[in-house]
């Protein structure tokens, strides 16, 4: 009787304590229902959400004012069981909660959720629980049993990770070993030409192999480091929260894979059938280059070129077929860094779509093949390739040159290695000129030119060499020698000793030549005798003796 009457006498100086505040306080009604609501957390564990203003005091001073009081606590009161005290807190129903005699927190009617369909008893019931349990934890954790039974338990466990991590070391070397011995031996037994993608697998599998390493470390770390925070109650909830931070990671990773599996599938599908396509479509280019199949427009020498449009073509269509079942693309980040991309390649390939476009019109204008003997610019010599950006020349001098494709598209490209239907489609002709006297009959000029053709070793049989008269000019005539040879990289050389047959043809029948320019009609012929054709240093050619 006495215990009930001081319980209510208690309870109805609090509510005094409460309205002497309310008055004090004046609160602002504004910033009361403003207030935003705090959760009271006690050793760590949830105990009830604060939402109400209770005479001008916040959620968040109520909140600390209990924190407080919980700290405050003796070890003796630790023992005294949790009892409630329901009645009227500052206008709302609320209940008292108090640990023996000493008042804990107040809750009442405002701090039940609106959403939540629950009664304002099972609020009750469930804060007093809350309550419960960080009371015997707290007992527990002034229990010296029981930390240093967590203590050694915590110790054991980092002893067996210290042993998991040595484990894992050897392992991993042993592995590493093992890997590098594999490899050397296939090195030294490999005799196949080309390269060999062992050693490029070999890192690939090393950097897969430190990095699994690494992830079990990781994983084997915070699994300590959970087991450690169960063995206290203080860190109970913060190794309970881990464990379920864990088990939600890897839910969530094997829920993804699990998922991407159909895409991935889908995907697979695509580039094996994108696979097939393309293999269809190189076979019927490799039988048009050889010969076996006729296709209209389809040249030998654009068949490598429209090759590898062809495969790029289909690996794109693949490529775009298969990429919205590719994992993630569908997510925002997967979209940006494909803009951004291509943003970027826009900006910086111009001059490269440039040098291509230019590149396919050499291709399939048939302007060059490798091999061929061209004069691009000031540039003469050899094709030696036709990139896609540009192409490679080698002139007399073994120098390589190299230049873009856009340059040659806007250059004149003299092919000297083919020529168009005039002459039969025979090689192109080399000329050289030569002005002489209007004193000399042309006929003789003529025939002189032609014995100097003859000379030339090399000349294509099926082109036989001719004259042209070039121009009548005021003090000579213009003659144009015009031949052809077998194989146009000789072509310097064949000009050459053309020139010089020339000087010897002439020379042999006292014939001046004008070139390169008429000032004065000599009294005599200017000529090389043929007794001084050899003067020293030059030695004659030794003459060869027959057995007859």
């Amino acid at each position: 009787m006495v215990f009930l009457l001081m319980r209510r006498l208690f309870a109805v100086a609090l509510l005094l304590w409460l309205g002497i505040a309310a008055v004090r306080a004046a609160p602002d009604p504004a910033a009361e229902a403003n207030a935003a609501p705090v959760e009271l957390r006690l050793m760590n564990r949830p105990i009830v959400v604060l939402r109400a203003t209770l005479a001008g005091v916040t959620p968040e001073l109520r909140e600390r004012r209990a924190r407080d009081r919980f700290e405050a606590l003796p070890p003796s009161a630790l023992l005294q069981p949790v009892r409630t005290s329901p009645g009227e807190l500052a206008g709302q129903h609320g209940v008292a909660i108090y640990i023996g005699e000493r008042l804990l927190l107040a809750v009442v009617e405002g701090d039940r959720d609106p959403e939540d369909k629950g009664s304002f008893e099972a609020l009750v019931g469930q804060t007093v629980d809350n309550v419960n349990q960080a009371v015997a934890a707290r007992r527990q954790q002034q229990h010296w049993p029981t930390l240093v039974r967590g203590v050694l338990r915590s110790g054991g466990a980092l002893a067996v990770v210290v042993l998991l991590g040595w484990a894992l070391t050897k392992t991993r070397r042993l592995l590493g070993r093992l890997v590098d011995a594999s490899l050397q031996r296939h090195l030294k037994a490999r005799t196949a030409d080309g390269f060999d993608w062992t050693a490029a697998l070999y890192q690939l599998t090393d950097r897969i192999v430190r990095i699994l390493a690494v992830a079990l470390f990781a994983l084997v770390a915070f699994v300590w480091l959970e087991f450690a925070l169960l063995q206290f109650p203080l860190t109970h909830p913060l190794g309970e929260r881990m464990g379920a931070y864990l088990w939600r990671l890897l839910e969530g990773i094997g829920g993804a894979m699990v998922s991407a599996i159909p895409g991935l599938l889908v995907v697979a599908i695509i580039l094996f059938i994108t696979r097939g396509v393309q293999a269809v479509v190189a076979s019927v280019f490799t039988a048009t280059e050889r010969g076996n199949l006729t296709v209209p427009g389809l040249h030998p020498e654009t068949v490598p070129a429209t090759r590898r449009l062809a495969a790029v073509l289909v690996w794109a269509l693949g490529f775009t077929f298969a990429y919205p079942y590719i994992p993630g693309s569908q997510s925002d980040v997967f979209k940006g860094v494909s803009v951004l991309l291509g943003f970027m390649l826009t900006l910086g390939s111009a001059n490269v779509v440039n040098q291509l476009m230019s590149g396919m019109v050499l291709v399939y204008a048939r302007a060059l093949r490798v091999g061929d003997m061209v004069s691009i610019g000031d540039t003469v010599g050899w094709v030696e390739s036709l990139g896609p950006l540009s192409v490679r020349l080698v002139n007399l001098r073994q120098e390589q040159v190299t230049l873009p494709n856009a340059v040659v598209v806007g250059s004149a490209v003299h092919n000297y290695s083919r020529s168009g239907d005039i002459n039969g489609g025979s090689a192109a002709l080399l000329s050289s000129a030569v002005t002489i006297g209007y004193d000399t009959p042309w006929r003789q000029v003529h025939a002189m030119l032609l014995n100097a053709a003859r000379q030339v070793p090399g000349l294509d049989p099926a082109t036989a060499p001719f004259v042209l008269q070039r121009g009548l000019s005021d003090f000579y005539v213009e003659y144009e020698l015009f031949f052809a040879i077998e194989d146009p990289r000789r072509r310097f050389f064949a000009l050459s000793t053309l020139h010089a047959a020339i000087q010897d043809e002439f020379n042999r029948h006292n014939v001046q030549i004008m070139s390169p320019h008429f000032v004065l009609q000599p009294k005599e012929p200017v000529m090389v005798p043929a007794e001084q054709w050899h003067a020293p240093p030059a030695t004659p050619p030794v003459q060869q003796r027959s057995d007859g």
